[in-house]
């Protein structure tokens, strides 16, 4: 299908675009304002764990929602779903702008990841409404590799206004942001086919469980989920190693990921490449090993910002490779529950990266040791998942 009918005269990358803008509010959200935690923590007087938390409780408002939205697309269509998840998202950064203490940026954290949750869990479902096989896998590498500018961005933003204007600034941005993309969301058509299955929410344990035990599903699921959580233990633990540890500044740390994310964007674009060339399994086996070499040399590198930057862009690396392939591995799966194939992953994956982003301020210790052992030990189960070889979606 053409993106004709979703916008009209419009070429398809307007459309991976949008899709891809709507899957950044969360990466913004979740990642614009790591590097101003230390500022926060000031800001109330509170430990630098309790503010730790609230980026945890977001990435579990994220992962709950993700299975009841994504189904409830299938239910009652794409838009009616999005529409209001943006209202949550405004009305969670205007909170946010003017919370007096951490209580309400708890608050503001749950409706702003509800409102990002929609952006991700429904644009994996237009994505699977509009392509089908190869075609899906490329766009969904695609639509990581635009998105990918968020995480990217969103530090160096983040540090540079916590610097200049202070963190509250940084909520400022994302309701301009969110803003921004609300004029393409009201030109959007409802694309939910006519075939959807609308599943009951009574039913969705019944249902995830069954998708579960279909072949290749499961390995897929926690692979990336595993890596997520490596990912979220570095970028929780990085304000703590980097400002804390080392006395640098906001702006310096949220700079850091312009000399990690290349290898995420890199893995991205050979996980498009290699579509259709080489089997999703394996494909995922290889950026989990990727993934597991990155950890493995910042464990052993000294202590110090640009060696353990290097191994973070070798394990950017293999996620980029993993992430786009295990997506369209579920949603080529189930055609016809896309919605709840989408909320699956997102199920998975952001609780992922909730258990990571927990682990950190809960382990305690030497951050600097304790983040690259978490990440070791859940890239290591990562490869565990993907080395027998799967029976599922072949390429």
């Amino acid at each position: 299908m053409t993106t004709d009918s979703v916008f009209p005269g419009v070429p398809d990358r307007r459309l991976i675009l949008f899709l891809a803008g709507m899957a950044g509010l969360g990466e913004f959200a979740a990642t614009a304002w790591l590097p101003a935690l230390p500022a926060v923590a000031d800001d109330f007087g509170a430990s630098l764990g309790t503010i730790q938390t609230t980026v945890t409780v977001g990435l579990i408002a994220f992962a709950v929602a993700n299975p009841i939205l994504g189904p409830l697309s299938d239910r009652v269509g794409r838009r009616p779903v999005l529409i209001p998840a943006f209202v949550a998202y405004l009305a969670g950064c205007v909170i946010a702008m003017a919370a007096p203490s951490a209580i309400w940026l708890v608050l503001a954290r749950i409706l702003q990841a509800v409102g990002a949750c929609a952006g991700l869990v429904v644009g994996r479902a237009i994505a699977r409404d509009l392509y089908d096989g190869a075609a899906l896998t490329r766009i969904m590498a695609l639509i990581t590799l635009v998105f990918s500018v968020a995480p990217v961005a969103a530090p160096l933003i983040g540090g540079v206004l916590t610097d200049g204007a202070g963190w509250r600034a940084i909520f400022l941005v994302a309701f301009i942001y969110a803003a921004l993309l609300l004029p393409l969301l009201l030109r959007l058509p409802e694309t939910r086919p006519p075939c959807a299955t609308a599943t009951p929410i009574a039913a969705l344990p019944r249902n995830y469980a069954a998708m579960l035990r279909e072949p290749g599903i499961g390995a897929a699921l926690l692979c990336s989920a595993l890596l997520l959580a490596a990912l979220f233990a570095f970028l929780v633990g990085a304000p703590a190693i980097f400002v804390q540890r080392m006395g640098l500044n906001a702006s310096t740390v949220g700079a850091f990921p312009l000399l990690t994310m290349g290898g995420f964007v890199l893995g991205t674009i050979l996980a498009a490449r290699l579509a259709g060339h080489i089997h999703s399994h394996g494909l995922m086996r290889i950026g989990s090993g990727v993934a597991l070499a990155g950890a493995l040399a910042m464990f052993a590198m000294p202590a110090a910002p640009l060696p353990m930057l290097a191994a973070m862009a070798i394990f950017d690396l293999g996620l980029g490779l993993v992430l786009p392939v295990a997506g369209g591995t579920v949603m080529a799966a189930f055609p016809a529950r896309a919605g709840l194939a989408s909320g699956f992953i997102g199920l998975f994956q952001i609780g992922g990266g909730a258990v990571g982003a927990g682990l950190v301020p809960a382990t305690g210790g030497v951050p600097e040791l304790a983040v690259p052992g978490i990440m070791t030990m859940f890239a290591a189960a990562s490869c565990l998942c993907v080395l027998p070889r799967s029976r599922g979606p072949g390429r």
